[in-house]
């Protein structure tokens, strides 16, 4: 399970934190993290036992500051809370990042949400203990608990089973994706009651069919993640897990394939697909589905299908540069 650690950011940092966030870094200066001794409990050792997907939570400005009792602390607001996964463990740059000092001990992390004006009791006591005393410590990692959470989905309350169920950080993101989800429905489909699946071609209620990633997620870049041009529309009456799988594969083309390993009942089940043309493959969709078949076709099929995704590239390259010239030649 993914760890977390916590971060807190004075209001004297306003611009460092934009900064950082901007880019995807978080920085420290070697003499913070050098403080705290030569145990297992310093600072530096707790940075360093930070690896990849593990949560990485940064507190911004609670309006009385971290030197309080645990009781104020926790009766704050934070003007935001940011939530984001390390995607790079701590490593050493002066790469210009922040004006001010090059904070050259690093960590890169991808940014998964932003929440505005956070009441500390939401998040719970064990985020804000942590919180409070990286404060104390001028913005050290503090390795803590997972974040208790209620709901923090638009015009939600939540209540006592929530906080009892949700008591683990993944609870959270969980959320945050379904909010990025809706998001991305809503730009992609719109209010349509009823959505049509881009690969089995059906018209659904729109409740039956999910907003799928093409390129998966795991793999996609935050920019990726939000592009609407990287969601098809999958059904959930077998097409969303046959894609998610790679059982069901469109080639450069945007004609759908079978994956070369089904059998049984999973190939009976997708044998409805080959063949058809997948809705949502078009010019700027392409090079995710590519990404799509790389993760899945096998190793032998690897260089006949390069060779496919090359030619569209080289005939779309070709159209590009000979409708110029076709306009050109008609108005002389």
């Amino acid at each position: 399970m993914s760890a977390s650690y916590y971060v807190y950011v004075g209001v004297d940092s306003l611009t460092n934190y934009e900064r950082g966030k901007a880019r995807g870094i978080w920085g420290w200066e070697s003499s913070v993290l050098d403080r705290g001794g030569a145990d297992d409990s310093s600072n530096r050792a707790v940075a360093l036992r930070i690896r990849p997907d593990d949560y990485l939570i940064l507190g911004f400005s609670a309006p009385g500051g971290p030197r309080v009792s645990d009781h104020q602390f926790f009766a704050q607001d934070l003007a935001e809370v940011l939530i984001t996964r390390v995607t790079r463990p701590l490593y050493q740059s002066v790469a210009e990042v922040w004006e001010d000092k090059p904070y050259p001990e690093r960590v890169d992390v991808d940014v998964l949400q932003t929440l505005e004006q956070v009441q500390g009791w939401r998040i719970g006591p064990a985020a804000m203990r942590a919180l409070r005393l990286s404060g104390t410590k001028q913005g050290a990692p503090v390795a803590g608990e997972s974040m208790a959470i209620t709901a923090f989905e638009d015009g939600t309350d939540g209540d006592q089973d929530e906080l009892d169920l949700a008591d683990d950080l993944d609870a959270l993101v969980s959320a945050v994706r379904r909010r990025e989800q809706r998001r991305l429905r809503r730009l992609k489909f719109g209010s349509q009651a009823e959505v049509m699946c881009d690969l089995c071609g059906r018209t659904l209620p729109a409740r039956l069919v999910s907003a799928a990633h093409i390129k998966r997620r795991a793999d996609a870049t935050r920019r990726e993640r939000l592009n609407p041009d990287n969601i098809m529309a999958a059904c959930l009456f077998g097409c969303d897990a046959l894609f998610e799988h790679g059982h069901v594969v469109p080639d450069a083309a945007g004609t759908i394939r079978l994956n070369p390993a089904l059998r049984g009942e999973l190939l009976a089940a997708a044998r409805h697909l080959a063949g058809r043309r997948c809705g949502a493959h078009n010019p700027r969709s392409r090079s995710f589905f590519e990404a799509h078949a790389r993760r899945f076709i096998p190793e032998r099929l690897d260089q006949r299908w390069q060779a496919e995704w090359d030619a569209v590239a080289d005939s779309a390259a070709m159209k590009r540069y000979s409708e110029p010239e076709r306009g050109r030649s008609s108005v002389s």
